[in-house]
């Protein structure tokens, strides 16, 4: 039976990234494509007591219904295509479908213009099991795979050893976030050719509280051949929440494979603000190289960014800035790059605010 959702899931997504990839590719044609995040890690930071009083009513309803509808044809879909194979979890179990969808434009005096697009989205196997799930995204690999490079949300950053976004589709597992020792797991693939699959597993130890500091501490190892081969990540989180506003937050990672430029390493420190009316501001430092590069030490700098709900609480507007001092090549100057950006990130499926930048 599992093999049979397997098979089910894959078909599915193929279907989904076609039109999804299209899409990307779309917003994509006005520059080249530029490199996440991650994947993966999103912080969310707790905003101040807000309103509870009931939302007026829109007269302006289109936005609301486009919204509506490609979260409805996403869950459908997979229930859908999941009942092909004798699925008889009920509807709601589908409808925990979510995701974003993120098209953002970016300049920056080392790079220029360019206008992107991201987007993700994770649909439960009931069937299988609560703890797996599928997902289509288009993201950074480098970032969601290897996690060799600091993740940038859903909006590329402007510098990176490798800016190629590719759209992924594979199955996750992930146990529910809590204290202590659990597993982390995932396999998929590019959605082009020839083919690339990819493979990673490890453990997260967590431990504390957001009052007092939370360490996390993720370790795994990792296959694809575009990433170098067998590799293996080591990452070390540190959290800590001042009063109700504020989470600093700091994350140093290294990465090696077998066709790897030695230790591939980053560094951020980030300071989150929340405000009243879903309203956030983000400042990061950061560095990161590879310790066998032409240039070891490749790109260090700050950014900023505002991130408040606009006309819906799903919908999120972002404004940033920002200075880095990039090198790729030996003999080329090091010279400060400034940087602005826009983003506008649509949710589905949750209205949880996040912190986190897209254009980072």
């Amino acid at each position: 039976m599992q093999r049979r959702v397997t098979v089910a899931w894959i078909s599915l997504l193929l279907v989904a990234c076609a039109g999804a990839r299209g899409a990307a590719a779309a917003t994509a044609a006005a520059a080249q494509p530029n490199a996440t995040t991650q994947a993966d890690t999103s912080t969310y930071v707790p905003t101040p007591e807000e309103s509870t009083t009931a939302p007026p009513e829109h007269k302006d309803q289109w936005i609301d219904h486009f919204q509506g509808w490609l979260y409805d044809t996403i869950w459908h879909t997979a229930m859908h295509v999941d009942r092909w194979f004798g699925s008889e979890e009920p509807d709601v179990a589908y409808a925990q479908t979510s995701g974003s969808i993120a098209p953002g434009f970016l300049w920056d005096q080392f790079n220029g213009s360019r206008t992107l697009l991201r987007f993700h989205a994770d649909v439960p196997l009931p069937q299988l099991n609560e703890e797996f799930h599928a997902f289509v995204a288009r993201v950074n690999p480098e970032e969601f795979i290897s996690e060799s490079q600091r993740e940038s949300g859903a909006i590329p950053n402007p510098v990176a050893p490798s800016s190629q976004d590719q759209t992924l589709l594979g199955i996750e597992y992930f146990a529910p976030r809590r204290q202590g020792l659990h597993l982390d797991a995932g396999v998929g693939l590019p959605i082009a050719l020839p083919l690339n699959p990819y493979v990673k597993g490890g453990y997260i130890y967590a431990h504390g509280a957001p009052e007092s500091g939370v360490v996390t501490f993720r370790q795994f190892s990792f296959y694809q051949n575009s990433q170098g081969g067998l590799g293996i990540t080591s990452r070390l989180d540190l959290q800590r929440l001042i009063g109700q506003s504020l989470l600093l937050a700091w994350a140093g990672s290294t990465t090696i494979a077998q066709r790897s430029h030695g230790w591939a390493s980053f560094s951020t420190f980030d300071g989150f603000w929340a405000f009243p009316g879903r309203r956030a501001l983000d400042l990061e430092l950061f560095i990161d190289g590879s310790s066998q590069a032409l240039v070891p030490l490749h790109d260090y700098g700050f950014k900023l960014a505002y991130r408040r709900s606009v006309f819906r609480d799903w919908l999120v507007l972002e404004l940033r800035t920002g200075v880095d001092w990039p090198k790729i090549f030996p003999d080329t100057e090091r010279k400060s790059s400034f940087g602005v950006g826009m983003g506008l990130e649509m949710f589905f499926g949750t209205e949880e605010f996040l912190a986190r930048p897209v254009t980072f």
